[in-house]
């Protein structure tokens, strides 16, 4: 098989705010990585992800729509994360819509493109409808040459859209990433720090940090090399209670936090040190349970608490009472903000991973069934005995084991729970839901 191609140049989609830079990022990625919506303002960090195209592979940037008048702190924060895409980028893909033509805001938006002396490809996006005679002679008076004409949405134009690309694009031979990274995925409720967090370990303003509950609205990767491992952080949106959810925007959020959880080998459940354990941080600690994921607890804001002997342990005894179906994860207490214990969090990382793809040899399983059924039998069922004969794991992530028994409906929940407990006991699995089945012999 041919070696690809792979470009370390790096594409930024730019322009103003609902053009449809979010839709033709996930076009480009051939799949629905980036949030999508009719809402202005959806995208607000830079969101990176990988393209291929004729065996060419380049890093694309999705940005914040650009906009013109009085900016805010939070719109400040948006145009400063698509300035640091800007300066990335070897190739700006300049987005406008062909339905509205030539606004005042594109031309302005012109002008700071023409300023950072890089090449630009002006690409007019939502064509399926437009009278594009209409709009032509504007886009030529931009400064930008032959523009692209394209439906992100539906396809139209994307293929030839993306030969002109590769034309502009630096092309540097290279070879494929040795090793897959670890998908991480840190998941709480609004403003625990997620955000910061990422911040934190990456050593940049990769993402924006507002005190406004819901500021990350999309899943955000940052890729990060630490002790010569790869890890791939999902900024995920902070998810509130189901009643406290209104907008269709913010169903969508937690809608996509809910896949990345599904998608991720280990979850990061944040917790905020300050306000304590909440019901929703039960909720997202039982979702991640239920879907089988390996998990850690960081406890953040720990610098703002006031310690005494023993703080520590009380907070996690806290966490324990009101999550005991997490009792098996490892927990540690950090500070995004100051920095404290953050680059500890990865062992935990690791250790979960590991405990969650282990497997036990059946011979050992054998060895464990008879010990703890000889100390401990199984409940009659009725007045009749209910024998365990054989158990064998049969997947990891999380570890599934599935036991022989001549009455399975005769193995009490409470037995099930102490079987679990023994294994824990005797093997460890730190960090990870253990599945267990039983079936007929």
């Amino acid at each position: 098989m041919e070696e690809k191609v792979v470009s370390l140049a790096t594409v930024a989609i730019v322009g103003r705010p609902n053009v449809g830079k979010s839709t033709l990022f996930n076009r480009l990625l051939g799949q629905h990585v980036a949030l999508v919506n009719e809402t202005s303002g959806v995208t607000r960090d830079r969101h990176y992800g990988k393209a291929e195209w004729l065996g060419h592979v380049f890093r694309v940037i999705d940005t914040g729509g650009i906009v013109t008048e009085k900016l805010d702190g939070l719109l400040s924060a948006i145009l400063a994360q698509t300035e640091c895409a800007l300066a990335e980028a070897d190739l700006i893909l300049f987005v406008v819509d062909a339905r509205e033509g030539v606004t005042a805001t594109d031309q302005e938006i012109a002008l700071r493109l023409h300023k950072t002396g890089k090449t630009v490809l002006l690409v007019v996006n939502k064509v399926e409808t437009a009278a594009l005679n209409i709009v032509e002679p504007s886009l030529y008076r931009l400064g930008f040459g032959e523009p692209c004409f394209i439906s992100a949405e539906h396809g139209r134009g994307v293929g030839d859209f993306l030969d002109a690309l590769l034309l502009e694009l630096p092309k540097v031979a290279g070879t494929k990433e040795e090793a897959a990274s670890v998908q991480v995925a840190l998941v709480g409720r609004p403003n625990v720090g997620k955000s910061s967090l990422v911040n934190c370990i990456l050593g940049e303003n990769r993402l924006i940090v507002d005190t406004t509950p819901g500021t990350t609205r999309d899943a955000i990767d940052s890729l990060v090399k630490v002790n010569k491992k790869l890890y791939t952080l999902v900024d995920t949106a902070g998810m509130r209670k189901p009643r406290r959810i209104d907008a269709s925007l913010e169903k969508a959020t937690v809608a996509v936090s809910l896949k990345r959880i599904q998608r991720c080998e280990v979850a990061v459940l944040i917790l905020d040190a300050v306000a304590g354990i909440g019901e929703q941080d039960i909720r997202i600690g039982t979702y991640i349970e239920r879907q089988g994921k390996a998990c850690v607890i960081a406890i953040n804001k720990w610098d703002a608490i006031e310690k005494e002997t023993r703080t520590y342990e009380t907070f996690v005894h806290m966490v324990q009472d009101a999550m005991p179906f997490l009792a098996h994860v490892p927990i540690i207490s950090l500070s995004a903000l100051m920095g404290q214990r953050v680059i500890k969090l990865f062992p935990l990382i690791d250790t979960v991973i590991e405990e969650a793809k282990r497997r036990i040899p059946v011979a050992v399983l054998q060895k464990f069934l008879k010990d703890v059924t000889s100390r401990h039998p199984v409940p009659a069922y009725h007045g009749q005995s209910v024998k365990l004969s054989f158990l064998v794991q049969t997947s990891v992530q999380p570890p599934t084991f599935l036991c022989f028994v001549n009455r399975p409906a005769g193995v009490a929940h409470h037995y099930q729970r102490f079987l679990q407990h023994q294994l824990r006991q005797r093997f460890g699995f730190a960090g990870t839901p253990i599945r267990f089945y039983f079936r007929k012999k």
